[in-house]
């Protein structure tokens, strides 16, 4: 998923994605559920998200807040023009919005489905450039929630790199995404009948 391109600090890249792009991955993601459970990472098979995949990365929790990149799509890399493997996802994000992310991932790390609306710095040379991002929990092969497929969708083009996102909101947090474990059956009532026999 990662492109080994020719890098040129100075040229402009139009980050523009297909349409439909965040609504692709995460329609797949969701087919992926069995029972409502959060997908595994060996369930993703690349070849699916078609026209997606140069605006998707995979990342893996080393802790709740923090996700390191392991593969990572073009479009994403275009943002700072290097290869972005093994790199914090918090390499995109500056000031404010780290903390942003951090608490993102948390909720990401419990299962969640997160969408977050960004803004990019501003200034000379930074033309308007605004994205969405979607994270989706994913779990490792012995079922735990480390893993993190992520979909980029932008509006823009970077000007000069790296290009870093400085506002992050959080736009929809659903409920936990896993299945809730079953309740415990209710121990039964017990009650003193006055009167019975002795």
């Amino acid at each position: 998923m990662t492109d080994f391109m020719p890098k040129h600090t100075t040229q402009i890249h139009d980050l523009g994605a297909p349409p439909r792009i965040l609504s692709q991955v995460t329609d797949y993601w969701t087919s992926l559920r069995q029972a409502g459970a959060v997908p595994s990472r060996a369930a993703v098979d690349a070849r699916a998200l078609g026209a997606a995949l140069p605006h998707v990365f995979l990342a893996e929790l080393v802790t709740p807040r923090v996700a390191r990149l392991r593969i990572c799509g073009h479009r994403v890399e275009h943002l700072l023009d290097m290869d972005m493997r093994g790199m914090p996802l918090s390499t995109l994000f500056a000031g404010a919005a780290r903390a942003d992310l951090t608490e993102a991932l948390a909720q990401v790390a419990r299962g969640v489905r997160v969408t977050l609306a960004l803004q990019g710095e501003d200034g000379f040379g930074l033309p308007m450039l605004n994205a969405k991002l979607v994270l989706l929990p994913l779990t490792d092969d012995a079922g735990q929630i480390n893993r993190v497929l992520g979909v980029l969708e932008t509006e823009g083009s970077i000007g000069r790199t790296p290009r870093r996102f400085v506002r992050a909101k959080v736009t929809a947090l659903p409920d936990t995404t896993a299945s809730a474990p079953a309740p415990a059956p209710a121990s039964p009532v017990l009650r003193v009948i006055q009167g019975g026999r002795r």
